[in-house]
């Protein structure tokens, strides 16, 4: 599987530095940015409708002083997270003709009618930097080799977020695409869109969830077919998480609203351990003591990739404590009731702020453990990310003993 993955990316970067050195079609590239999307909509005959749903604010993120020192810092969008940020106003973007280009994951462009880039509705990333780029240095600025569009008739919607969605991920699909719906159904417009646009059709976490919620498998537009379309009318959407780092509690409250009633009951046990043994990295090596740890107190483990996105949700819907090495599955959080409880096992150079977060804005009491360094120091989060873990079992035992603390704790047996 690995050497079929590389070709293929090999060939997306032969064809990336192609369309930046070949002339074709230059006219579809942007002339200019419109930097915010309320001023372009303020313009006569723009063609731009703005709907502003939540307001600017300045949200905090209250982790202890502990888990911040932890913190792996990478620098760029990897680095310490921010304690306070100014989270930008939440709204949905109406053009007509609008366009949108996303032929990578560094970037989605979303285009008005008179050519300009729109800069706070599109996503852009330096990669050297491992950071947000401005507007101005979208890479469709760098393109010179232009596919023309396909015209789709209607209006379409665009769920694409950038980044890690835009590789598969499961945890930015839920947190940083699939809220968008929520901004759009607040603003009137559900019920005025014929087609979604999204990454992957063949990613099943991905229409399984947008079946949930009501869409249907023929309004799906999958990028892979449609990297380039413009529309009768394109509706966007402002980032979910702003700058990237603080989620806003009514993402959390719409994902548990709208998914946790359309997944069938299932009998899972309450006290949940989440292993990563079917994962390419971040295994615990030392799991059969942490399962001989937990299973008398009625823990089960559960390994994600073999369940459907209906069993993971009910999983979570009825947790009361949930153990388990950082990893996606943990998004699943956001379908949990206030309350939980939560251990994350880290290991040292891949201790993330993202789970924390969740847990925080959701109202689940979180506990962490760092493990020590596998294999010396490491430099780079791309090293980290690999990283193994050997679990302190007394330390876990009393995390756990915490986490029971005012549940009608169950007696091991």
């Amino acid at each position: 599987m690995l050497v079929p993955e590389l070709v293929t990316k090999g060939r997306r970067w032969v064809s990336r530095r192609l369309r930046e050195l070949v002339p074709r079609h230059g006219r579809y590239r942007p002339v200019g940015v419109h930097a915010a999307s309320r001023a372009l909509a303020a313009r006569t005959g723009s063609g731009a409708q703005y709907t502003e749903l939540y307001p600017a604010a300045t949200t905090r993120l209250k982790v202890t002083d502990l888990l911040y020192a932890h913190t792996t810092d990478y620098g760029g969008l990897h680095a310490k997270p921010n304690r306070v940020e100014h989270t930008p106003a939440a709204f949905v973007l109406t053009l007509a003709q609008g366009r949108l280009l996303a032929d990578n994951s560094l970037s989605v462009a979303v285009i008005s009618a008179d050519n300009h880039l729109v800069g706070d509705a599109s996503f852009q990333y330096d990669g050297k930097r491992s950071d947000l780029a401005r507007p101005e240095d979208n890479n469709v600025f760098q393109l010179r080799w232009f596919a023309p569009p396909a015209r789709v008739a209607g209006t379409v919607c665009s769920l694409l977020s950038g980044g890690g969605a835009a590789v598969g991920n499961y945890y930015p699909w839920l947190i940083d695409s699939l809220p968008r719906l929520h901004l759009v159904k607040e603003a009137g417009l559900w019920d005025s869109i014929d087609y979604f646009l999204i990454y992957d059709l063949n990613r099943r976490f991905v229409v399984d969830s947008l079946l949930a919620l009501g869409i249907r498998r023929e309004q799906l537009l999958d990028v892979s077919t449609h990297r380039h379309l413009v529309a009768d009318r394109l509706i966007v959407t402002s980032p979910v998480r702003g700058h990237g780092t603080h989620t806003p509690e009514w993402a959390g409250a719409f994902l548990r609203q709208e998914l946790v009633p359309a997944a069938a009951p299932e009998s899972f046990s309450p006290f949940v351990y989440l292993s990563r043994r079917d994962a390419p990295a971040r295994h615990v090596l030392n799991e059969d003591a942490v399962e001989e740890l937990l299973r008398p107190y009625g823990f089960q483990t559960h390994v994600l990739g073999e369940y459907s996105l209906a069993q993971q949700i009910a999983l979570f819907a009825g947790a009361r404590v949930v153990v388990a090495p950082t990893g996606a599955g943990l998004a699943n959080l956001a379908f949990a009731p206030p309350g939980t409880a939560v251990i994350e096992l880290f290991p040292k150079h891949f201790t993330v702020i993202e789970y924390p977060e969740l847990c925080y804005r959701l109202g689940l009491p979180h506990q962490f453990l760092v493990s020590e360094a596998a294999n010396g120091e490491l430099h780079s989060r791309r090293e980290g990310w690999r990283e193994n873990l050997t679990v302190d079992v007394p330390a876990l035992r009393q995390c756990l003993q915490r986490a029971l603390h005012g549940l009608a704790e169950p007696q091991p047996h």
